[in-house]
């Protein structure tokens, strides 16, 4: 939609309403549920991943940093999980891109890898560091379960959005 030099100014801007609105709408969820599940919306990983297949990657990973700092600051309040699990999938996204022929299919399949990778990776450090406790049943069938499914439901709808909205044409 946006020619690439164009969308390089806005697209630090695009990510930042994402990581809002990730988070938001992660609430409403958790808030509808009465916090019996916690389905927890990730259109910044979607647009991520369709960012890697369109802008260099020293940028995307440099603006992933800054993103992820600044959820970090926002959310948990420790600079350091989000500023490296962020850049960490686009790295990992720039080395699928050379091995696999991106189609809606694998684009789909993509989007389940790197969300429950990015939700384990986070997860994973902050139990390092003890910043949570979580039983591993309730991990997967209260949080992952529904994270997985909505964010199926966010492709589904968001897909040709945003591959028009990240697309050269």
């Amino acid at each position: 939609m946006l020619k690439k030099e164009t969308m390089k100014y806005y697209l630090p801007i695009v990510l930042f309403l994402l990581m809002l609105i990730d988070g938001h709408l992660t609430r409403m969820f958790v808030e509808w549920s009465k916090g019996d599940y916690m389905a927890s919306a990730h259109f910044l990983i979607l647009a991520l991943l369709f960012c890697s297949q369109k802008f260099p990657k020293r940028y995307l990973l440099i603006t992933t940093i800054i993103i992820g700092a600044i959820f970090d600051a926002y959310y948990i309040g420790v600079i350091g999980i989000y500023a490296v699990a962020l850049p960490l999938m686009v790295f990992i996204m720039y080395g699928m891109s050379s091995a696999i022929h991106f189609n809606i299919f694998t684009e789909f399949f993509s989007t389940i890898i790197f969300v429950t990778s990015y939700e384990l990776f986070t997860l994973a450090v902050q139990l390092i560091f003890k910043l949570v406790s979580v039983n591993n049943t309730y991990f997967i069938t209260r949080y992952l379960g529904p994270t997985l499914l909505l964010n199926m439901i966010i492709f589904a709808i968001f897909v040709f959005p945003f591959k028009k909205l990240f697309s050269d044409e």
